[in-house]
């Protein structure tokens, strides 16, 4: 690869975070989403109604890669909006387990919707590319996923 190129693929990559920033920013029509809740918040409300039983902060902290302060800390909000209710499971007076109130099952719908159109964004984007340069664009995002992550460690 050439001065040239690599030139090209800064530039790039830093109009796709500019691009992607401003997306993050502007309005979409869904302003109940908007500046009211965090991802990890909604993330917690899908996982809460992808499994009902199972929702305790060991299970969100696991399947969000975070720790269980930070699932407390993002719960607290939800908890005081009345999106989720806390109960302990009978025979289990150690674990508190969260479950959708109704409007948590709202919110959490949304969110899933949202994502699905994100998804389909996506899927009809790969249709520009070939095999090969799916690829290539797979494992350039690997790495740099990669090498954020070895950034925010330090």
């Amino acid at each position: 690869m050439n001065s040239t190129q690599k030139q090209e693929a800064l530039k790039a990559i830093e109009q796709f975070i500019i691009q992607k920033e401003k997306a993050a920013k502007s309005s979409t029509g869904i302003d109940e989403l908007k500046g009211k809740w965090t991802l990890t918040q909604l993330h917690i409300l899908a996982l809460i109604s992808s499994y009902p039983t199972e929702a305790n902060n060991t299970f969100l902290s696991k399947n969000l890669h975070i720790t269980k302060p930070a699932v407390t800390k993002a719960v607290k909000p939800l908890l005081d909006k009345k999106m989720i209710i806390r109960e302990h499971k009978e025979g289990d007076r150690k674990s508190v387990y969260y479950y959708l109130t109704d409007e948590g099952k709202k919110l959490a719908l949304l969110h899933e919707e949202l994502h699905m159109k994100a998804k389909q964004r996506y899927y009809d984007l790969f249709e520009e590319f070939n095999k090969e340069e799916l690829t290539v664009i797979t494992k350039f995002l690997k790495r740099w996923t990669e090498t954020i992550s070895e950034e925010n460690r330090k």
